[in-house]
């Protein structure tokens, strides 16, 4: 355990340390949720949806630039090399370092909900917000998952890059900045097949308290293990290529 504390000290130390990078990961998605998701009619549940929606939108942009921009820099620093060759676990390291996105992940996600409250035209139950933010918690393992198959398949200089080019079209398609009703026909049936149309489909169902369809509990599932089986193939090519 103090082992792990010190890690996610230095974690939240070295991240806090870089406004440019911390700050804008936190606030965009509260911004774009004043531009875009505030300003729909209170009539019916869309409104409601778009807070769950930008609430994923910070969980996952988190995990991109926490992790995939994040690991990049660090697989390329000496003192991450270093830490590598000590004789212990690297687990304490691993688990600070999915601390630290979740601590930013659900700082992000309570911007966007205190933004409904100041600029939205409506706002979810308390229940709902309760239910929105075990989501949240849940989503953050695939989310997880994918920046850490970022952080090890890029370089430091390619991973922000990258990471704008996967992120942005996947919150797109995922229906996170416009429901998927109002999508073109075409744009739609390719939605229902990405990652985070399924993480939206759970965070829509939460705001209304009830489960997703079942398609979508087994398209997150079968994503998550997938993800989970890229994350170990690239771990281990990196530890080879690294270390022999």
């Amino acid at each position: 355990m103090k082992l792990f504390l010190a890690h996610l000290k230095l974690q939240l130390k070295k991240t806090f340390r870089n406004p440019a990078f911390w700050a804008p990961t936190m606030l965009f998605p509260a911004m774009f949720y004043v531009f875009f998701g505030s300003t729909m009619s209170p009539d019916g549940i869309y409104s409601k949806f778009a807070i769950a929606s930008f609430c994923i939108y910070a969980v996952v942009g988190v995990a991109f630039y926490q992790f995939g921009a994040g690991i990049a820099q660090d697989r390329e620093e000496e003192f991450s090399t270093w830490v590598k060759t000590l004789p212990a676990s690297s687990l304490p390291n691993s688990l600070a370092q999915a601390s630290s996105a979740i601590i930013l992940a659900l700082g992000a996600v309570m911007l966007v909900i205190g933004a409904s409250h100041i600029f939205g035209k409506t706002q979810l139950a308390f229940n709902s917000t309760l239910a929105v933010l075990a989501v949240c918690l849940l989503i953050s393992i695939p989310a997880a998952l994918m920046g850490i198959a970022l952080g090890y398949a890029t370089s430091a200089k390619a991973a922000s890059a990258l990471a704008n080019l996967i992120f942005l079209p996947l919150a797109f398609l995922g229906g996170l900045w416009i429901p998927p009703i109002a999508m073109p026909e075409i744009v739609k049936s390719i939605s229902i097949w990405t990652p985070t149309r399924q993480m939206a489909e759970f965070a829509w169902s939460a705001v209304e308290l009830k489960l997703p369809d079942m398609q979508y509990i087994l398209g997150l599932g079968a994503y998550t293990l997938a993800f989970a089986m890229l994350v170990f193939w690239l771990v281990k090519r990196d530890g080879k290529k690294r270390f022999g």
